[in-house]
């Protein structure tokens, strides 16, 4: 068995988490080397090149469409070509099923941020972005007006999400013609009333009348969503169902909304377990512990670098089964649950049957927590042989970013920029091309504090080596040596 991997884009958290994961598991993996940068496409006929010459006959094939037709997230939400264009590029999807390969694809409906900023949208959206996100929900109500926005603007902004759909729907075609084999449809940066959930109904009522709804898989998240149908091809090659049992920090507030969401919370954890291939039970043969340590609603802050000092309890019991275990840490977006982090590192916790995620959006949380412990059920049945040092190397990244970094360090990055007055920009995420080498070294220096607690935890005394894969303070890279 041998994966074929095309990312979402270059990122750090889009590629190496799947690389480290894989390796996690000594899983052959293959990719291409050129992937773009950011708002830099890939090229895309050499990534259906190199598909072509590199899958072979029972590969498993993993791909993100928005890598293969646009090459990359960003130029997907960018570029201006043709929907004719981008359906031939699709088609190199026909070539490599003749080689008799599986393919699990994934596609973003395309995101609609509530903020005027530039960094990853259409140069307009510095302007507008505020007013088209509060278009888009009249448009999500059957509503058209909008006094507030230049027409032009809103004719490319209502091109861009009809080719964005329409390409959706080709995908689901390709499903029922048999192409692809399982597809995810990934709802980026949602929200409760928005024109990407209406989307979504419309698609998922789609894929019904094509008789494939079980095969579609649409839910929140986007970058997470490579090692989703990593765990789903797993569990279908090894043909086995994982059953998870799913414990809450505050059951009482499973069915709140999260943020940059628009599924009830629980939903939400069930769309990723099935996802990965696997259902939610709770028998005594279930495999899996989901334990979401989620938030009770009535926090004054939703974001992890903002919260403040509070008590934070640990179900000791839920460790005490054993059972593999994925922590879904989304009390707070963007980072971690300090408290939280802190008790579970005074544990002696195993961590080939455990994982622990709390970066970004919930979906990009649960879903990886998900698809790590998808893995480990599988290795648990010995079809998989996990690889130790890899497994907890991983892990340690994981904290020192998730806690580390997203919860910590990167706010006081910027307030250590603005102090300064390092940059000239007043919009975030800063872009650090002119200072990097500084916020490396400040970084490095915040996170060392960190990098004790983990080596103290884990009993190792790794060194660090870390890098910003966009260049600004948003993302960061973490090597361990």
């Amino acid at each position: 068995m041998r994966i074929v991997f095309l990312p979402l884009d270059e990122r750090f958290c889009t590629k190496d988490y799947f690389i480290m994961l894989a390796k996690s598991f000594n899983l052959q993996v293959i990719y291409p080397e050129f992937l773009g940068q950011k708002k830099i496409p890939a090229d895309t006929s050499y990534l259906s090149n190199w598909l072509l010459k590199n899958a072979q006959n029972g590969d498993i094939l993993l791909i993100s469409i928005d890598m293969l037709l646009h090459g990359g997230l960003i130029p997907s939400r960018m570029d201006l070509l043709k929907f004719e264009t981008l359906l031939k590029r699709l088609e190199v999807l026909k070539e490599l099923k003749k080689k008799n390969v599986k393919i699990y694809a994934v596609k973003t409906l395309t995101r609609i941020p509530k903020y005027n900023s530039s960094d990853e949208e259409p140069d307009y959206w510095e302007y507008v972005g505020k007013n088209l996100y509060e278009f888009s929900l009249k448009l999500a109500r059957g509503l058209k007006k909008s006094e507030r926005i230049p027409e032009w603007i809103v004719e490319d902004f209502l091109w861009r999400r009809k080719r964005n759909f329409d390409l959706t729907v080709e995908c689901i075609n390709y499903v029922e013609k048999g192409i692809i084999d399982s597809l995810n449809i990934m709802l980026d940066d949602n929200s409760e009333g928005s024109l990407l959930s209406k989307e979504a109904k419309d698609l998922e009522k789609y894929a019904r009348s094509q008789g494939v709804s079980s095969k579609v898989y649409i839910r929140n998240g986007a970058d997470e969503a490579m090692l989703t149908v990593l765990a789903k091809s797993l569990t279908d090659y090894f043909k086995v169902t994982p059953e998870f049992e799913v414990f809450y920090t505050f059951p009482q507030s499973k069915h709140l909304i999260p943020p940059y969401e628009s599924f009830p919370l629980y939903m939400n954890v069930q769309n990723h377990i099935e996802a990965c291939g696997g259902q939610i039970g709770s028998s005594f043969d279930s495999g899996v512990i989901m334990y979401v340590n989620n938030f009770k609603g009535d926090e004054k802050s939703f974001e992890a670098p903002f919260q403040e000092e509070h008590s934070t309890l640990v179900n000791k019991d839920v460790f005490n089964k054993g059972k593999i275990v994925g922590i879904s840490d989304v009390r707070y977006a963007n980072g971690s649950d300090a408290p939280f982090v802190e008790k579970l590192l005074e544990m002696n916790l195993d961590w080939t049957k455990t994982s622990y995620y709390g970066w970004n959006t919930p979906g990009n949380t649960i879903g990886s927590a998900c698809a790590h412990a998808t893995l480990q059920y599988i290795a648990e049945k010995k079809l998989l042989k996990v690889n130790e040092d890899e497994m907890k190397k991983y892990q340690a990244v994981l904290f020192l970013e998730h806690f580390g970094y997203q919860a910590d360090v990167r706010q006081k990055l910027v307030n250590e920029i603005e102090k300064r007055g390092l940059i000239n920009q007043s919009k975030l995420p800063y872009n650090l091309i002119l200072i990097e080498d500084w916020a490396i070294e400040f970084v490095r220096k915040e996170l060392n504090v960190y990098l004790e607690k983990i080596n103290n935890s884990f009993k190792t005394s790794w060194q660090m080596e870390i890098f910003f894969p966009w260049h600004r303070t948003f993302e960061i890279g973490i090597r361990l040596f």
